[in-house]
């Protein structure tokens, strides 16, 4: 039994039932002997592969990115000489900061860390505080820097002053020797 056959019998049964009017089974019907018996063959066709081509392709992305490699590392290399001269003016800037006393600020915000927990500690309002700016002196020949920094902090009344401390620092450590509070 084919399968328009078996949908036939069951339009006819249903038409038995009274589930289906006479007009509604005449246009199933039709519908049903518009269908193709026969099953539909499709053909496509196929372009067989090389073996070869992807790991061809994939050989010569590789040779060309070792290439663009090989030529920006030849381009941008600097002779030995040319080395050993940026290290040392590198190492000569590093000593003259060292010397400034630039390596004991911060890199953030060029404060002194030690310098401003001891300030914030002796504020009415340690949360108000704002670092303004840190002045440093070259290193004296006892070892040690000067400091000077400005800050803004909220006083007594709720209004923002300006105020300044001073602080001595060690140059090898960079730990805060003495310091004074000049206003606030």
């Amino acid at each position: 039994m084919t399968d328009n056959s078996k949908s036939l019998a069951e339009l006819a049964a249903m038409r038995a039932r009274e589930e289906l009017t006479d007009e509604q089974f005449e246009d199933a019907r039709t519908l049903l002997s518009a269908v193709p018996t026969e099953p539909l063959h499709f053909h496509a066709r196929r372009t067989p592969k090389k073996s070869g081509d992807v790991g061809s392709g994939i050989l010569v992305l590789l040779i060309i990115i070792g290439g663009l490699w090989w030529l920006g590392s030849s381009i941008g290399s600097k002779s030995p000489e040319e080395q050993k001269k940026e290290a040392a003016a590198e190492s000569a800037k590093k000593a003259e900061d060292r010397r400034k006393g630039f390596h004991c600020l911060s890199a953030w915000d060029g404060s002194d860390r030690a310098l401003v927990d001891a300030v914030k500690e002796s504020l009415r309002d340690p949360s108000s505080f704002e670092h303004d700016e840190t002045r440093i002196t070259p290193v004296s020949p006892q070892g040690q820097h000067f400091l000077t920094m400005t800050f803004r902090a909220k006083n007594g009344f709720g209004g923002t002053n300006v105020g300044v401390a001073t602080g001595i620092i060690r140059q090898s450590d960079c730990s805060l020797v003495n310091w004074q509070l000049l206003s606030s």
